[in-house]
């Protein structure tokens, strides 16, 4: 007997039952979604100053723009006031109405630190230590003697904040640029500024982990204070990904069409400098804290929470380093 082609009834549960009238019931059109094509600025940082050492070019530059944009009072700590001046104007130009002052700073010289410390009287809300010498020969030096990388990316800076005590408001932030380089760094606060050996960028690394080291080490002398230090880096920030802005370094069309295929791994200054700008002004980030881009490699992506090395959170070596600068500068830190 050949087996019925007809199906057998289908018998439904309360719950079935409950689904099939859900199913009949005639379906409702989505919303349209609202497709945005900018987004008002954000002007949250209205009534605050930050001081930008280095800020007339690179990551100095683009933290500048990024603070003035969303309202605060920006003062660009440059060596040159001419460029200084042409990094204002290109701020200005870029965000309407910005707030934007200069003050005349060589971090290469305690003189001319001593200066601009003393004539800031402005209430400073947070202080990015940015500016630094990246590559330079073994003999280079400061006005005062010291190794340049060193005595302008360190000891310029602890030199700088030390008689900044004055201007920093009960509740400011110092944010310290590091550098991704500081992994393979060692300090050794007898040797910072004495001829080095090597690669100009294993110079480099130390006067950053040196910098770090500092920062970290002042935000657990303001630990009962309102007052907090931190660092961050800009991860792997190159000019051909970069927007063009006068002052800045040039790039050609070409070099910009062959620098694009490297996005998925690297970024430019502008997203480089995020990481810093989060450090500076969010409420999230804290004494104590590294950031850098949350990316691969941390090259590249939004601001996330890194590591940084256990040579530079040492409380020991900080506080050699500390002395030393002391010593160095002749500037006392009163904290």
């Amino acid at each position: 007997m050949r087996p019925s082609s007809r199906a057998a009834p289908l018998r439904l549960s309360l719950d079935d039952t409950d689904r099939c009238r859900i199913a009949r019931r005639p379906l409702q059109p989505r919303p349209r979604l609202k497709v945005v094509t900018s987004l008002p600025a954000q002007r949250d940082l209205i009534g605050r100053t930050v001081l930008i050492t280095g800020a007339n070019a690179g990551i100095g530059y683009w933290c500048a723009e990024s603070v003035a944009g969303r309202g605060a009072r920006v003062l660009l700590g440059c060596r040159s006031p001419q460029r200084a001046q042409v990094a204002a104007a290109a701020i200005r130009s870029h965000v309407p109405g910005a707030d934007v002052g200069v003050v005349p700073l060589d971090l290469g010289s305690l003189s001319s630190i001593a200066d601009a410390a003393a004539a800031t009287h402005e209430s400073l809300d947070a202080v990015i230590c940015n500016a630094g010498v990246k590559a330079a020969d073994r003999a280079a030096r400061t006005s005062d003697g010291f190794d340049l990388m060193v005595g302008t990316n360190f000891l310029g800076h602890f030199a700088l904040l030390a008689q900044l005590g004055h201007a920093l408001s009960a509740h400011a932030r110092v944010v310290a640029v590091g550098s991704l380089a500081h992994r393979f760094a060692r300090i050794d606060p007898g040797t910072l500024s004495l001829p080095w050996a090597g690669p100009s960028l294993r110079q480099y690394g130390r006067s950053k982990a040196a910098l770090m080291s500092f920062a970290f080490e002042l935000d657990r002398r303001w630990r009962d204070s309102g007052r907090s230090a931190l660092c961050a880096h800009p991860g792997y920030a190159v000019d051909p990904l970069t927007p063009p802005r006068d002052g800045l370094a040039t790039v050609s069309t070409p070099v910009r069409a062959a620098a694009a295929l490297a996005r998925g791994l690297v970024q430019g200054k502008d997203a480089g400098a995020a990481p810093i700008v989060h450090a500076a002004v969010a409420a999230e980030a804290s004494g104590g804290d590294y950031w850098g881009p949350g990316g691969l490699l941390e090259f590249r992506g939004a601001p996330a929470r890194v590591q940084a090395s256990a040579h530079v959170r040492s409380p020991e070596v900080a506080a050699s380093l500390w002395s030393e600068a002391e010593g160095r500068t002749g500037v006392r830190f009163a904290v």
